[in-house]
């Protein structure tokens, strides 16, 4: 795999290109729970994509932020979300990378672009939430910044999916004023 561009989106882009990316993701997160002894319905995956689309607009400007990451020929081969909770306060959600961009730093790259659109936003802080088994999500978000807090956090994932709270992660970066960068 060659060059990677990273691209904030300022509208949703077509709802199959996106849905093949969040179809990986969502049967990872089903994977993991699986292998963490949940009891998953088959039709979580479907129910998960409806769900983002009824909430599409939460990670568009200007109180989100949607971030994709595209190969050489324009396919979608990661994505991150963001979306304000509070005033202050920004979520990171939906990072995914695929098998094939993995180890690229397309995972890195899609955290800054919204810590960076985060800052241009106007936030204070980020936070953000990981299943246990998300090692890698745990090693990269403290590379980038993120300190890990005990919770809990009211994250989306906090809120949405109770059965999960102690398998949660929690990490938070607190974002610099932009004349103290």
């Amino acid at each position: 795999m060659k060059a990677i561009e990273i691209t904030n989106c300022d509208r949703l882009p077509p709802k199959d290109d996106l849905n093949a990316i969040l179809a990986q993701y969502y049967a990872n997160i089903v994977r993991r729970m699986q292998d963490m002894g949940f009891g998953i319905d088959p039709a979580a995956p479907q129910s998960a994509l409806a769900e983002f689309w009824t909430h599409a607009a939460d990670y568009l400007p200007p109180d989100g932020c949607l971030t994709l990451a595209r190969d050489e020929a324009g396919q979608i081969v990661g994505c991150g979300m963001m979306k304000r909770l509070d005033r202050d306060t920004g979520e990171l959600k939906r990072v995914f990378v695929t098998e094939a961009a993995r180890g690229t730093g397309t995972g890195r790259r899609l955290i800054e672009a919204r810590i960076a659109t985060a800052r241009q936003m106007g936030l204070k802080r980020l936070v953000a939430d990981t299943l246990t088994p998300n090692v890698e999500m745990r090693s990269l978000y403290p590379k980038l910044g993120f300190v890990e807090v005990a919770g809990p956090l009211e994250t989306t994932t906090y809120l949405d999916q109770p059965m999960l709270r102690p398998h949660l992660h929690y990490f938070v970066m607190e974002l610099a004023e932009p004349d103290k960068q």
